[in-house]
């Protein structure tokens, strides 16, 4: 990996830049404060983002900004790679917003973590580095200045165990341990297992028992089928004897129940015959009182003729009664106006029409006249009066007359009916004579039919005795193949119970056999785990600690004796890689070096430390790069003139 090119915006001292980096050797030179470490801090963020406890977004964005941005221009295999992420201050904090990546011109947008993932693949890290710190980067690629020394003053498990971590050993110890929850696991499975099987043997012996009662219980199955069939057969062909009695006595009440409608027609017939006897009697009666009531004659055109004369009459009196009666009412309409002409003109003063004053002599005259006219009219109504209740009388007496004929005209209508209805009755006395005769036909052919049917109840009248015994041998059959059917049920169930509870069995027996097999198996792995693999990993755990901590020590000695180029101070590492300081023949602490001293010490450790790592993870793509944040510390002029031949040693573009 190359780094080519970076642009900060809003970036802690940096408002908006762009630095450039050429290949080869590079020095960051200026004051406290100028932003030599915003760069490096900056390199990272674009790499990995915000990471807790190492790169923090509100230590990154400028104070005062709601926004700012990196992008980074690197190589990575011949490639050209972009990488561009996003600030964003909000009211919970300081926070990455979508990043963009670009490769060979072709730009995606991905979310912070996918673009963490991306940049782990093309430096070809480890995917479990995806959610730790960038502590692969930390210790190969960069530390900051203020971390430089702190491998060496922190403590010496601590350190032993980062260095682990750093160099991937711990893998053997996670794998030891992991072993170990295995091996617990195991021993609670063979706990369990062991358990589980105890009862193994038992449960064959109860297997072989049950299949001996299975055997038995087949052969009570054969046996009660085979009696089964044979009642079955019984139970048929008596069940067809009795189906055969049943017809008969089905035939038996079928006659009787005809003998019943036969005698119940003779007996409606006879009282039919008792009916039309008296019907008969009773008629004949009839007929000779009508033949005697229809011997009388009758003139029945006199008769109609004085009927008719008599209604001409009574019309022609009635006309004449109207015409008087009328008469009489005009009349005694002129009397009532007279009369009241004759009181009014008495009273009268002035003339109503006129209005001139009427004098007596008129009144008197006007009074004798309508005097005059009263008396004829008075005179008139006697004689209509009397005239009127003659023809009243007239009228009264024609009525009667005429009601006497009509009487006489009515007997003769009763006549002539009695006549028709002696006819009728004659007719229906011979109708009633035909049905006499048809119904003795009948009662003697019913009387014939009701002799053959009780000929026929005689010669069946055995069978009734004869179907209930065999009804009782029926009832035997059906009882014992129930007693039978129960037992055979009984067998059955018998059977699948014990068919289920051995093929349960079986299969219990048969998972307990896997069981004892794993329990085998787990047995002789938790022995070949703890006699074998454990010591396998803890031998090759101390022999890869043993090639790294030669190498390591090696290195260390190397670059110490370059940075220092003195005999009087000398350093190894022991055991546990904590830095053993030879002075003149005396060891003696860390922290008893003079501060050039200690950095080249430091530096020493670190370039050592980049070294084994490279090596060992050979196929990282950033093993052309170094990042030194003031590597020089405390330097003496005569070691910072030694920096050079180291740098060009490191060899690294």
């Amino acid at each position: 990996m190359l780094i080519k090119n970076i642009k900060l915006e809003n970036i802690r001292s940096y408002v908006k830049e762009e630095v450039s980096f050429p290949e080869g050797i590079i020095l960051l030179s200026g004051d406290i404060g100028s932003g030599k470490t915003t760069l490096l801090l900056a390199i990272e963020f674009a790499l990995f983002g915000i990471t807790r406890g190492e790169v923090s977004g509100s230590a990154l964005l400028r104070n005062g900004c709601d926004s700012g941005s990196v992008t980074l221009s690197l190589i990575i295999n011949n490639k050209e790679i972009f990488i561009k992420r996003f600030l964003k201050r909000s009211t919970i904090g300081v926070n990455q917003g979508s990043c963009y990546l670009t490769i060979d011109d072709v730009t995606k947008e991905l979310t912070p973590n996918e673009l963490k993932q991306r940049v782990l693949e093309l430096l070809n890290y480890p995917n479990e580095y995806l959610t730790k710190k960038s502590m692969i980067y930390r210790y190969t690629i960069y530390t900051p200045q203020d971390e430089m020394k702190s491998i060496l003053l922190n403590d010496k498990s601590l350190r032993l165990e980062t260095l682990r971590k750093v160099f991937n050993i711990d893998k053997y110890k996670r794998i030891v341990e992991n072993s170990k929850v295995l091996v617990y696991e195991l021993k609670s499975k063979k706990r369990e297992y062991a358990a589980f099987i105890y009862d193994l043997e038992d449960k064959k012996v109860k297997l072989d028992s049950m299949k001996s009662e299975l055997f038995i219980i087949n052969d009570k199955l054969k046996q009660s089928n085979r009696k089964l069939n044979i009642n079955t057969k019984e139970l048929l062909d008596k069940k067809l004897l009795i189906k055969a009695h049943e017809d008969n006595i089905s035939k038996l009440k079928n006659i009787k129940m005809d003998i019943e409608i036969i005698l119940s027609k003779i007996k409606y017939k006879e009282e039919h015959k008792n009916k039309i006897s008296l019907s008969l009697r009773d008629l004949v009666y009839q007929i000779n009182i009508l033949s005697i009531a229809v011997n009388i004659d009758f003139d029945i055109v006199s008769l109609k003729n004085s009927i008719n004369d008599i209604n001409s009459d009574i019309l022609k009196k009635e006309l004449y009664f109207k015409d008087i009666t009328k008469r009489l009412t005009e009349l005694s309409t002129k009397k009532q106006h007279s009369e009241s002409i004759k009181n009014k003109v008495l009273t009268l003063d002035n003339c109503p029409m006129c209005e001139q004053q009427v004098n007596h002599n008129h009144k008197i005259f006007i009074s004798d006249r309508e005097s005059k006219i009263i008396e004829n009219i008075s005179n008139e109504l006697v004689n209509l009066s009397k005239s009127e209740s003659l023809i009243e009388q007239g009228i009264i007496k024609l009525k009667k007359d005429l009601e006497a004929l009509r009487i006489k005209e009515k007997e003769y209508s009763i006549v002539l009916l009695k006549k028709e209805d002696l006819v009728n009755k004659n007719l229906l006395k011979e109708q009633i004579n035909n049905d006499f005769l048809i119904i003795e036909k009948e009662l003697s052919e019913l009387n014939s039919s009701k002799l053959l049917l009780e000929k026929e109840v005689s010669s069946l009248i055995s069978i009734e005795q004869l179907y209930e015994i065999e009804k009782e041998a029926l009832d035997f059959l059906q009882n014992n193949q129930r007693v039978i059917e129960i037992e055979k049920v009984k067998l059955e169930k018998d059977l699948e119970s014990s068919n289920r509870f051995i093929e349960d069995l079986t299969l219990e027996i048969a998972l307990k056999e896997k069981k004892k097999q794993k329990l085998t198996y787990y047995i002789s792995l938790q022995d070949w785990i703890e006699q074998f693999f454990n010591p396998l990993m803890v031998n090759i755990e101390r022999k890869v600690m043993l090639k790294l901590h030669t190498d390591f020590n090696a290195l260390f000695q190397k670059w110490f004796s370059s940075l220092m180029n003195i005999d009087t101070i000398k350093v190894r590492l022991d055991e546990e890689f904590t830095p053993i300081i030879d002075q003149n023949g005396f060891d003696t602490e860390y922290e008893n070096l003079s501060g050039g001293e200690k950095t080249a010490c430091a530096l020493a450790y670190r370039l050592s430390l980049n070294q084994i790592i490279n090596s060992l993870l050979s196929s990282i793509n950033a093993n052309d790069l170094i990042i030194l944040d003031e590597p020089t510390d405390g330097f003496s002029s005569d070691q910072l003139d030694r920096m050079r031949p180291v740098l060009e040693e490191l060899d690294m573009k």
